[in-house]
């Protein structure tokens, strides 16, 4: 396996990132954390909250503070980032120097299904979701594709998708 401690897992919102992270991080006997979790905690509030309270632009810079110090701990983990976070230059810098990076992305009619019902993604509380999708995707992969592996999670099981992303990344 490469040399580094830390896997980090990138990709729009309903990828699978947070699943697959913590069940990769089960497997490898890593820690898993999901950087989105951690912002909560340390804020004492739901990102929307975030979000409705203080903006994006704050929430992005705590993010990427949040991030530096996580990948800073220099531990074996698993750490599943939200959707923006890899879009910050310094955070993608930093996460490309020091940790693996692994994005997960599915078709937009797959990642409409898994996100759908959930109310907590700022981003989409409008009222085309679709739209909202297909110009994250525009704007996103590009930059998701930097990472050093990438895996389509459209068609997979969770236990597949695990499998090939451990296969990947130990040869």
């Amino acid at each position: 396996m490469s040399k580094k401690k830390i896997i980090t897992i990138v990709g729009l919102m309903g990828a699978g990132k947070t699943t697959i992270g913590s069940r990769l991080a089960q497997i490898l006997k890593y820690y898993f954390i999901d950087s989105d979790q951690e912002i909560e905690d340390s804020e004492h509030r739901s990102i929307a909250d975030i979000f409705a309270q203080n903006g994006e632009k704050y929430f992005r810079e705590v993010e990427a503070k949040t991030i530096q110090e996580i990948v800073n701990r220099d531990e074996e983990m698993v750490l599943s980032l939200g959707g923006g976070a890899f879009i910050n230059y310094d955070t993608r810098k930093i996460l490309k120097q020091k940790t693996l990076v692994i994005w997960l992305h599915a078709s937009i009619e797959e990642t409409l299904k898994r996100v759908n019902s959930k109310s907590n993604r700022p981003l989409l509380n409008q009222k085309n979701k679709r739209q909202v999708l297909e110009e994250l995707a525009k704007i996103r992969y590009p930059i998701y594709r930097e990472a050093d592996f990438d895996f389509d999670t459209t068609h997979l099981t969770h236990e597949d998708l695990v499998e090939k992303i451990i296969n990947k990344i130990q040869n």
